[in-house]
């Protein structure tokens, strides 16, 4: 698929860009969630959330994707802006007068994606959207229905629209769809970038003065280097290989490497990466407060442990999203993934530079392993040349 102007590739556009703020505003909020988390009822709350974001923004993608940005699209996307900042506003309160404007909100912005594919995307991708509709109203309903009850247990509701997208992801089919390849696996990418710099959000506001002891600068150097080394993990070939695969496939191929490996798999790669955030902040914080104190107990190191599991769990989901695309072996970062769940389970006290530097070694560990061991793909690149 070319460009307006058929010169080229269609490229992520600066109205794509704008609309990606609202989306840095929106994990600042569920990162807020995670840190002020008491419990497993309060994480899955923030994953209920942003499943329920991750999964209408990635539709705004595809609506883009497929019907690029003309000009009168960025009134669509200014408006779906609108509605996703609503969402994010009451993205804290746990309150069911909060999730009542959440779902009407989220009502918006499903009604006004449905009729932007109606008008820009043409009739195949209409008569797509019409089969996918009924799952995403009735995702609404029932996050409108949770915000109307008073229950303990009526944020079940916001978790239950996942079944929907299993269901909608299982079955679809890609018929009307025409992915572009480089610009889905640029969005995407450019959404984890959001991400990674919300941990580096945390780091400075985990710091909130100007370093001065050589302990603070080695935190904060640890606390980069980590960032960079996520930042590495996904970077350096991934996504350019990601680009490939999802090209060399046929059109069915190409939605379900969509639909699992990025709207699927991406989603708790993020979910990692804002456990990391929160963690990485409680550790600073919990360090430093040792650090000025200079005397007597370490105090509670509150959600630092978070940190383990965040990368854990972003790793996991990396590691999935390199068996649906079919990139590389994917064990060593499965049991990267795993010794860092380990060391959270057993070793729940660690914390400080201790703490950053066992995660920092972990990842440049894995990361050394798999740049001097060969790639399946690139070996068979080699075989076919000879």
């Amino acid at each position: 698929m070319t460009g307006l102007t058929g010169t080229g590739p269609f490229r992520a556009q600066t109205i794509e860009l704008f609309f990606d703020l609202v989306f840095v505003f929106t994990i600042t909020q569920i990162t807020h969630l995670v840190e002020h988390a008491h419990g497993a009822v309060d994480y899955l709350y923030a994953l209920a959330v942003l499943t329920l974001i991750w999964w209408m923004y990635g539709g705004y993608i595809w609506l883009t994707n497929h019907a690029h940005t003309p000009r009168s699209m960025r009134v669509v996307l200014v408006a779906a802006m609108a509605g996703f900042l609503v969402m994010a506003l009451a993205v804290p309160e746990s309150s069911g007068e909060g999730r009542l404007v959440f779902g009407l909100a989220y009502l918006a912005i499903v009604l006004l994606h449905f009729g932007a594919f109606c008008w820009q995307g043409g009739k195949p991708a209409a008569h797509a959207m019409l089969r996918i509709l009924p799952f995403n109203i009735a995702a609404a309903a029932l996050v409108i229905v949770s915000g109307m009850m008073e229950s303990n247990w009526s944020w079940l509701l916001l978790l239950s629209p996942a079944a929907l997208y299993i269901i909608v992801s299982t079955f679809n089919t890609g018929e009307g769809f025409a992915l572009d390849a480089g610009h889905f696996v640029e969005r995407h990418g450019l959404l984890l970038i959001i991400v990674l710099g919300e941990i580096i959000i945390a780091v400075g506001s985990g710091f909130g003065f100007v370093p001065i002891h050589a302990s603070d600068f080695a935190v904060l150097l640890l606390s980069v280097a980590l960032v960079a080394a996520l930042w590495w993990s996904y970077f350096d070939r991934d996504d350019e290989a990601a680009e490939h695969r999802m090209l060399e496939a046929d059109n069915r191929r190409r939605t379900r490497i969509a639909l699992f490996g990025f709207n699927g798999a991406h989603l708790f790669m993020i979910a990692g990466l804002i456990l990391v955030a929160a963690g990485l902040k409680a550790g600073i914080g919990a360090f430093l407060s040792i650090d000025g104190a200079g005397h007597g107990e370490p105090v509670a190191h509150g959600t630092e442990v978070v940190l383990l599991y965040g990368l854990s769990l972003y790793l996991a989901a990396d590691a999935t999203f390199r068996a649906i695309l079919r990139l590389d072996v994917v064990w060593t970062r499965l049991i990267a993934a795993a010794v860092c769940l380990a060391l959270a389970l057993l070793v729940p006290s660690l914390h400080g530079l201790l703490l950053l530097g066992l995660s920092l070694a972990l990842l440049l560990v894995m990361l050394a392993f798999e740049a001097i061991r060969p790639s399946h793909s690139a070996t068979r690149g080699e075989t076919s040349r000879a």
